[in-house]
């Protein structure tokens, strides 16, 4: 796959820029920490869609799928219908989009390289988060493995003075959750932070009860031309499993769980440990990384409508190092960016179930290079490199199975800023993703070991218009993939197909009416097809083609304040439906809004989902009944419910 020969456009749209005359005030800056470090300015030429703490406190999501659905091009997938299994999709993924979205949290992967399973987003603590950075497109010369659709980086909040902070909040369906943290910065040096959590939910359908529990510590201490930070996290999620409703199940009754599901369950203990280095080397240089463990064991029992499941366990140990190198020098056209690192991943991976056993031994070791260009005033060009290798052992073969493979990407974009108000960006960036252990192997149908790794390109380009009260932007992108991995349901079958294509746009913008009344919205377009091989022409299932937000916050008082929230998503093919034969998840159309009352050292938020109690399934596939014939199967979303908060804190 050769990137420079379709560059070209690139740099006859460079010959033509003009050398205008840049006006001394600029757009206030942003810490993009796609650079993977928090460099101020940086023109990284991409849509980047920047969610701050005050959005998050605004919003008061009781999960990352609710306040990002639809942002920055972001659809969800949520079979449980309450939150619970949530997957991101970033330029229409659909059943896959867990493995090419990738999710980061400080720069911490939750994606597993090792099997399918999607990120752990109950993990994440929207309390803590200080900004959500939705870097649209690809990225896979900076981020690699599983960065195809589009990256979503959480930065969490570090303690910077004395806080106690209490949290209770109820709602529907039996729910609570308890929220405490501390955080105080004991001296110059030395602070930390302290959480911990635990509610439960019965939630709308019958057996999908949820109980969460868990502890968060963070200390930071900083020293004369650096700083060093480590943090644990330890969780405790269980969840009743309520499974699919046939079409004649689902118009009975929306909220039972038939009794071939009874039972099903899945418990999940994870320990998390990180430690981090940030050290100034020189004026112009700084060596940032971290070392990460992450320990995942799961029990869990999943059915089938034609035969009972059984326990079964999943266990997972990764350990990673991210060493990188931040070199800045300021020239007469701007400062020259330059980052310099590498990626490793080790995973141990075990999976018991009543079909066999499932095991892995992996290694991935990536090295990449990334340099942001001034070349005149107002322009700058990114260009980067990646160079990846990956080991599999997979121990559940008789001998082991030995998959190794290597592959190196570029990227190349240009950013130009005509005026202080403008940028347009040009981009095009290589992308792959390293089939995992469950898509090499088959254990319940006994495939043959071994697939092709996943590659693509996307090309993208945009335009921003940002000023104090009021911003727009628009990204016109299309991306091209070879051997996309993805499950065929009518062969039971994990398979590549050959060649498929996305293009589409996002569009996104907000306004200030009055410094009391905030306006905002977006709109997305996708086209996902299928264009080689036995399904060509076909669209991707779970895929809307056509989603939309609006949304307006408007202060009352100085106390009071109200949010409403509309979103739309046209209709989708069936999760499995490659020939797209059988009925389509129908589109629906949903009022959210919350009311909002503070008053130092106490807030009040009242939050009601589905105003106006739309009955719609949020996700759906191709099922098999006792029979063993096809039907298609739906997993209802929550009908109207509301969630109240209280919170309390003293600095």
């Amino acid at each position: 796959m050769s990137l420079y020969r379709y560059l070209w456009p690139l740099a006859l749209f460079a010959s033509l820029i003009p050398t205008p005359n840049i006006a001394e005030t600029a757009l206030p800056p942003i810490l993009v920490s796609a650079t993977r470090s928090e460099q101020s300015g940086i023109p990284i030429p991409t849509s980047i869609t920047i969610i701050t703490r005050e959005e998050i406190h605004k919003y008061r999501s009781r999960n990352l799928g609710d306040l990002l659905r639809f942002r920055g091009g972001v659809q969800i997938d949520d079979p449980s219908g309450n939150g619970q299994n949530t997957t991101l999709d970033m330029r229409g993924f659909g059943p896959s989009a867990g493995s090419n979205t990738l999710i980061l949290v400080d720069g911490r992967r939750l994606n597993n390289s090792s099997d399918s399973a999607s990120p752990d987003l109950n993990s994440i603590d929207l309390r803590n988060i200080e900004r959500i950075e939705i870097v649209q497109g690809s990225a896979g010369t900076l981020f690699g493995n599983q960065a195809v659709g589009g990256m979503i980086n959480l930065i969490s909040r570090q303690p910077d003075r004395f806080q106690i902070q209490a949290n209770m909040e109820a709602g529907d369906y039996d729910g609570y959750r308890l929220h405490a943290r501390v955080s105080d910065r004991l001296s110059d040096r030395l602070a930390y932070r302290f959480t911990a959590h635990k509610g439960e939910n019965h939630n709308f359908r019958d057996n999908s009860a949820t109980d969460r529990q868990g502890l968060g510590l963070r200390t930071d201490y900083s020293f004369k031309r650096g700083a060093l930070f480590f943090e644990y996290q330890y969780l405790d999620d269980f969840q009743e499993l309520a499974g699919s409703l046939f079409p004649e199940e689902l118009a009975l009754d929306r909220r039972q769980s038939v009794t071939a599901y009874a039972g099903d369950f899945s418990q999940t203990r994870s320990h998390i440990g990180r430690l981090g280095l940030s050290q100034d080397l020189s004026r112009h240089w700084s060596l940032e990384g971290e070392l990460t463990y992450r320990d995942n064991a799961r029990d869990f029992q999943t059915s089938f409508r034609t035969f009972p499941g059984s326990e079964a366990s999943q266990d997972r140990q990764v350990w990673s190092l991210n060493p990188r190198l931040i070199g800045a020098y300021p020239l007469s056209t701007g400062e020259l960016s330059i980052t310099a690192g590498a990626d490793f991943e080790r995973i141990d991976y075990a999976l018991q179930t009543v079909f066999g056993p499932q095991a892995l031994d992996q290694q991935i070791l990536a090295v990449y290079a990334q340099l942001v260009l001034p070349v005149g005033p107002g322009v700058s060009i990114t260009s980067g490199i990646r160079h990846a290798k990956i080991h599999n052992r997979i121990r559940s073969e008789e001998p082991d199975v030995h998959l190794d493979d290597q592959l190196t990407v570029g990227s190349l974009g240009l950013s130009y800023h005509p005026t202080s108000d403008w940028r347009l960006f040009l981009r095009a960036d290589q992308n792959y993703r390293f089939a995992t252990v469950d898509e090499h192997t088959n254990v319940v149908y006994g495939q043959p070991v071994g697939i092709e790794n996943q590659t693509g390109t996307s090309y993208e380009a945009g335009l921003e218009w940002r000023q104090t009260i009021a911003e727009a932007k628009l990204a016109i992108y299309r991306l091209d993939l070879q051997d996309e991995i993805s499950f065929d349901t009518g062969g039971f079958v994990n398979t590549n197909l050959q060649r498929t294509r996305r293009q589409g746009l996002t569009l996104e913008g907000r306004t200030s009416l009055s410094p009391r009344l905030n306006l905002g919205g977006s709109f997305s377009y996708t086209d996902p097809k299928i264009t080689a091989g036995p399904y060509q022409g076909k669209r991707i299932p779970l895929v809307s083609a056509r989603t939309a937000r609006l949304s307006a916050d408007w202060d009352l008082s100085p106390h009071w304040s109200v949010l409403g929230e509309w979103i739309y998503a046209s209709q989708r093919v069936l999760g499995g439906d490659f020939d797209n034969r059988f009925p389509t998840l129908d589109h629906y159309t949903l009022l959210n809004t919350a009311v909002r009352f503070e008053l130092a050292p106490w807030s009040f938020n009242l939050k009601v989902h589905n105003l106006l109690d739309q009955h719609y399934a949020s996700s759906g596939s191709v099922g098999f009944d006792e029979n063993f014939t096809a039907r298609d199967a739906y997993f209802p979303a929550a009908e109207r419910h509301f969630w109240l908060s209280l919170a309390v804190g003293f600095e």
